[in-house]
């Protein structure tokens, strides 16, 4: 299982790249030539060409700003996972080079080598997708949608991150724990989720640095005039980074960042003691209890823990499952007819029982040993999710 995407031109289906993930061989060009003949045979006799299926795959076309084409080919993946997959990547490519590169190609060569660094985005964006499988589906990544943490020491933490932005004569800022966002400022979560995604890969994709200084064009806010992705590892695994103008320098935002953040190395610590669960030591769930999977749609974010080890029989862990769980069943929950809104919803196998419940905005899936009875769940999840964002359900 796997997946296969290539990039080409508009105007004469130029390669620009191509890239695969899973248990796939990359597309010979031949092969590349002949999907995107098929779409520009298409499009000279005025039809629009979509999708197409085969025995084992799905293949979708699109087409952006009348310059590029993406194509995408995969297995157990439907057209709206597809769609979503080529959005995003294209807004990757947006975030690299800007709009205007990407409307106005004049070098093809030039705009290959310029593509490049977007390789590590396209990757992980890719990664986002579910196949079943355990070698390919271990990251819990979800579509737009930035991974979490809950931490005792959030308030302390936001109000010196907030005083560490306006330094930097910034607004947007985030503290970021093993690639998981702890804190950030209302800036950083006003932005598109679709922006916060792939600022986060990059985040992930420089965390073996002690600082970074990257320009990025963000999709919706600016792409045409790039901000500064700025990073400063404050203590191993924990990073705050800032979006911000010209100035100041990397060397002055490193000096400030040392300045402000040295009497909260005690907190920076303790926030350590959160991963891999996610969740502070004083949240107590049930014993039953596998592990759990919290999104919030709305804002673009998710919580994920794996609160203990399955049996040696069951091959996956409980994150991949609960991200499959998620795909397949629990996403539908946000999506409903006039009629019908359905709240929950679970599934049943021989090793364990998942269930997904719909609290407003939120979606909670929660991943239970087999013996637990069925009709227990609801009552669990429940308890569960209050234990974790207490009555005010804030989060």
């Amino acid at each position: 299982m796997g997946v296969n995407v290539m990039c080409v031109t508009s105007a004469g289906g130029m390669p620009l790249f191509t890239r695969h993930l899973g248990r796939v061989d990359p597309f010979p060009f031949s092969v590349i030539g002949s999907l995107n003949g098929v779409h520009l045979f298409s499009k000279s006799h005025g039809v629009k060409l979509l999708n197409s299926h085969t025995e084992s795959s799905y293949v979708l076309w699109k087409e952006y700003e009348e310059s590029v084409v993406l194509i995408a080919v995969s297995a157990l993946n439907d057209e709206t996972v597809l769609v979503q997959l080529l959005d995003t990547i294209f807004d990757a490519m947006i975030l690299t080079v800007g709009i205007e590169d990407l409307k106005n190609i004049k070098n093809v060569e030039r705009l290959k080598r310029e593509l490049r660094p977007c390789y590590l985005l396209v990757d992980k964006i890719m990664e986002c997708l579910d196949f079943g499988d355990r070698c390919i589906g271990s990251s819990t990544q979800i579509f737009n949608c930035v991974e979490t943490i809950l931490c005792a020491e959030k308030l302390c933490l936001l109000v010196c991150l907030e005083s560490y932005v306006e330094c930097v004569s910034s607004l947007f800022g985030c503290v970021t724990v093993e690639n998981c966002i702890a804190v950030a400022t209302d800036a950083w979560w006003d932005l598109d989720p679709v922006e916060r995604k792939l600022l986060s890969h990059i985040i992930t994709a420089n965390s073996n640095c002690t600082a970074f200084d990257v320009p990025v064009f963000l999709p919706r806010k600016s792409p045409t005039v790039p901000f500064r992705l700025v990073g400063v590892c404050l203590i191993i695994g924990i990073w705050v980074t800032v979006l911000c103008g010209p100035k100041p320098d990397l060397a002055t935002i490193q000096q400030t960042a040392f300045q402000v953040w040295s009497p909260m190395v005690a907190p920076l610590r303790s926030m350590l003691n959160t991963r891999p669960h996610s969740i502070p030591s004083t949240v107590q769930l049930h014993s039953s209890v596998l592990g759990f999977l919290l999104v919030d749609k709305k804002i673009g974010k998710y919580l994920s823990s794996s609160c203990s080890m399955l049996s040696k029989k069951e091959s996956r862990s409980p994150s991949e499952v609960l991200k499959t769980f998620y795909y397949q069943a629990a996403a539908s929950l946000v999506v409903w007819d006039k009629g019908h809104k359905p709240i929950e919803t679970y599934w049943c196998s021989e090793y364990h029982k998942v269930h997904g419940v719909r609290k407003g905005d939120l979606i909670f899936c929660v991943m239970y040993s087999a013996s637990v009875p069925t009709h227990t769940m609801r009552l669990i999840s429940e308890e569960s999710l209050t234990s974790l964002l207490g009555d005010s359900l804030s989060w």
